[in-house]
Order: C-alpha cells, then structure tokens, then sequence
C-alpha cells in the first residue's frame, strides 16, 4: 500500500515486543541527537554510543532479569573505531550493556530505521525517509500531548486582510502573500483538527476516569489530564484571547470580500501560476474559489464544535462532582472523619476539670441522627400485575419550541433551499430568453441569499437537480461583474432550458 511503502514490512516489529519503551527512547534520542536540527552523519559507533547513553540513563526500562545493578560506567569515544570507558575499572554489566548496545543498533539497521551508507572508507548511518516522518511525529507527540493553536486564528485573520489589500499596483513582495491562500486553508484545517483532538482526548480522559480502580485514582486522572494537561492549556488558549468566535465573523467576511473582488482573484490566480501551484489562469481561479470557500465553511461550522467540548466538558464535571458527593457519604470520608474528631473533642472535655485553664470551654452541637424512625422504608406489598395505561403526553416547554422554530427558520433562511433558488430565477428571468447576473435586482436579503447561492453554483459547476432542469448557468468572467449595494461579485448568464431548446 501507499502508505506503508516507505517504510520496513518489519518497521513496527520493534514496538510489539517486551522492550519496545526501549527502542522507543532510542529512537528517539537518536533522532533529536542526530537527525534534527544541524545536518550531521554520525559513525556506527557514536550511535551505540547514543543507545549506551540512554540505557545507562534509564536502567528501569529494563526487566528484572536485566538489571544491571549499581549502575554502567560512563563511555567516551577513543579514535575511529573504538571506545572505551571513562573510568579504568573493569565492569562485567558494562560490557554487557554495550553488547546489547550493538545487539539493538543492529536491531533498527535490520527492520530498516537506520541504514548504513560508505563514503570511501568511511560508513555514516543515516535515516531514510519514512522513518524520519514516523519519528518527527512521535517526538511533536512526546514532548506535548495536546493540541497547541494559539494565535492560530489570529495569523489567519492576519493572512487574509494582507491578501485583501492587494491591488494591481501592489509590490512584488505584497504580492507574494496571495500564495500563502493555501497555507492558511492548511493552517485552518489544522484548526479544525485541533478542536477534533480535543473532544477524542475528553473522552480518552472519561475513559480513564471511569477505568479508574478507586478512588483516589478517579481524582487523580481527573485533576492530571483533565485540569492540568487539557484545561490549563487548551481551554486556556481558546476561552480567552483567542476564542476563534472573536473573529470568526470577520475571517467569514473577509473570504467574502476577497472572493468578490475580481482584480485580488486575478491577482491570486497569477501568482498561483507563477508558483507552479496550478498549471493554468482558469485552474488557478478555480482553485483560489476552492480555498476561500473551504476557510469559509469550516469557520462557519466550528461553533458546533465549540457546543460539543462544552458538552462534554460539562458532562465529566458532573460525573466527577457526583463522584465525591457519593464518596463523602462513606464513613471514612471527609463527613466521617469530622464526625471522628467531634466525639474525639467530646471525650476531652467530658473528662476534663471544669477550672482546668489548658481546656477552652466552647460550644460544640450534639450529634443527632439524620434518620427519623417515621422514615422508615415501606413494607413490602406483593407485586401489582402490569395495567395498560395510555401514555402521558410528554410536556413541552412552549419557550423551548418557539426558539426551536425560530432556529429552524433561521437556518433555513440563511442556506436556501434549490427550490427557493428556482423560485428566484423564476422570477428574475423572463421565459424563452436568457439574462446576465449583473442586470439581476436584489430587493431583499431573501433576494440576495437566493442569488449568492445561484452565483456558487454557476461558479463551482455543481448545480442540483431541481436548478439544472430548469436553468443553465454559466459563468462570464470577461463581462462587467455584478455590482450592486448587496454584493459585488463576478458576473454569470442564467438561461432557462427552453430557450436553450430553442436554440
């Protein structure tokens, strides 16, 4: 397959067995040490060396069997093919450690992490290309677990009011912001992405918590992973300064903006084939739509997302909450250990002198039951064989179904349907003629949605069945655009299929 080509079929063999934290660790110190960072090509020996260094520096990733008890001596490299210990005396779990040093460099050259390469007389180890990826990830992955995009939205928002204010007297360096169009749509990707891991990692944290065998355990995981590794740091960066609802609006307006105006389309349709990013002006138009209007959805869709986190966020605080109320309620809880020490300071001064001045006379309130005798539980009836009832109709708060409603009708105003489009063209194009979009009036913001949603279908070419029966639409990008007080955007022919018979 595609995605495994690059790499060893034995490649993950290492991982499955008993010391695969080891082979993890040297991995990955090998490639911070090496293979990140200055270009080096180190010998053999300095990368048994480098698995010496990290088995000496963690002896617990090894079994019982293994251990090498007070610890391994400390080795330095002695000419080009040999090392030696840095202190003269002989050391039995040294060598052995350095053997098994070799035994596992040989391990990552024979499932294909490392490979050897001869210049003259000399052999460098070098990683090839899939494992260098692999490990690039692992080690983004080691050192934080949770997504990080602060100030993400705000580069974004960044990126694009640069590209709006290009003109066709703009500087050829100004210019050179139209191509970063693509790496903001990979960067708002990588948000979307972000806002995805967290809600997997709120679950993985429930997952943990419910796994949990006791108590303490339960509130462990609970104030570790949730409160200090995901809240602390990911709900801290974008509850705050950079909620992306901050400028989630403006981001929405300026794709807008810049996919309305026909001089910065042309000018990011240039550069993108100066680039090499799109073969010709037409693909590079289509493309450049294509990018705005995948920042443009998926900044319009994330507060579902938001909703979910919040969700869940609230569900597995009550889950915890609930947890320690029922946990007090045992005797060797907080409840029970107060009531402990209450009798213990009314055994103190039940036995004390009444003028004795080390003993302070207070107040404490007598213990009394929290159980009443007349709430007692009730008898135990024989059981009443099953009746058929009619169903009690399920009460409906009338203020809940008015912002239903309101909410149904608001989001079906803001996308409208392909029949209210047809609806629209109706209206607008007289029968057997066809009409150009810039001659269209737009009335009302009904009018205008209904007419933004015809001018992305004749952009993208995807019109729906109910439209494509009836209409034909077509951009017309050498014509005037259509500019009004509603929009300004690109101009486009809208002919009814009759007069397409006809001719």
């Amino acid at each position: 397959m595609t995605l495994f080509k690059h790499l060893h079929e034995d490649a993950f063999l290492v991982f499955s067995r008993a010391h695969r934290h080891l082979y993890e660790a040297c991995l990955l110190d090998l490639y911070e040490r090496f293979f990140t960072g200055v270009p080096r090509f180190p010998a053999s020996r300095d990368v048994v060396h480098a698995i010496y260094d990290v088995m000496r520096a963690n002896p617990s990733l090894w079994s019982e069997a293994d251990d090498f008890g007070e610890g391994l001596p400390e080795l330095v490299s002695k000419g080009r093919r040999r090392m030696r210990r840095a202190s003269n005396r002989p050391s039995e779990a040294g060598d052995k450690a350095l053997g098994i040093a070799r035994q596992i460099y040989g391990r990552l050259l024979a499932t294909g992490w490392l490979e050897e390469e001869e210049f003259g007389i000399r052999v460098t180890v070098d990683m090839p290309m899939g494992p260098l990826l692999v490990l690039q990830r692992l080690a983004s992955l080691n050192k934080d677990v949770s997504q990080r995009f602060s100030g993400l939205v705000i580069n974004i928002r960044l990126g694009l009011e640069a590209i709006q204010k290009l003109t066709p007297k703009s500087s050829l360096k100004d210019r050179g912001s139209a191509i970063g169009l693509q790496h903001l749509k990979t960067q708002s990707e990588q948000f979307t992405g972000s806002l995805r891991a967290i809600l997997s990692d709120l679950k993985r944290i429930r997952t943990v918590i419910m796994d949990a065998r006791s108590f303490g355990d339960r509130l462990q995981a609970f104030f570790t992973d949730f409160v200090d590794q995901l809240l602390l740091k990911d709900f801290e960066s974008i509850l705050t300064v950079n909620h992306p609802d901050r400028f989630r609006d403006e981001i929405v307006d300026l794709t807008h903006r810049i996919g309305r105006s026909p001089s910065i389309m042309a000018i990011i349709a240039e550069e993108y084939v100066t680039a090499k990013l799109s073969p010709d002006l037409d693909n590079a138009h289509q493309d450049a739509e294509s990018d705005l209007l995948s920042i443009e959805q998926m900044f319009q869709q994330i507060g579902e997302m938001f909703e979910r986190i919040e969700a869940f966020r609230r569900q597995l605080e009550i889950r915890v909450r609930n947890t320690i109320k029922y946990a007090e309620r045992d005797g060797r809880g907080l409840a029970g250990r107060a009531g402990d020490l209450v009798r213990r300071f009314d055994a103190i001064l039940a036995r004390a002198p009444d003028k004795t001045p080390e003993v302070v006379q207070w107040g404490i309130e007598p213990l009394r039951s929290a159980w009443s005798p007349l709430l007692h539980a009730p008898t135990r009836r024989p059981r009443q064989p099953v009746q058929v009832q009619a169903l009690q109709a399920r009460a409906v708060d009338p203020i809940h179904a008015a912002r239903k409603r309101l909410r149904l009708a608001y989001i079906t105003r803001l996308a409208p349907r392909p029949e209210d489009v047809r609806r629209f063209l109706e209206q607008q194009v007289p029968p057997f003629t066809h009409k150009e979009a810039r001659f269209i009036c737009l009335a009302t913001i009904d009018d205008f949605l209904a007419f933004d949603a015809a001018r992305r279908y004749a952009l993208t070419g995807e019109i729906p069945s109910e439209v494509a029966d009836h209409f034909k639409l077509e951009p017309a990008p050498d014509t005037p655009p259509h500019d009004s007080e509603w929009v300004l955007c690109d101009n486009f022919v809208v002919a009814p299929r009759e007069a397409i018979l006809d001719l």
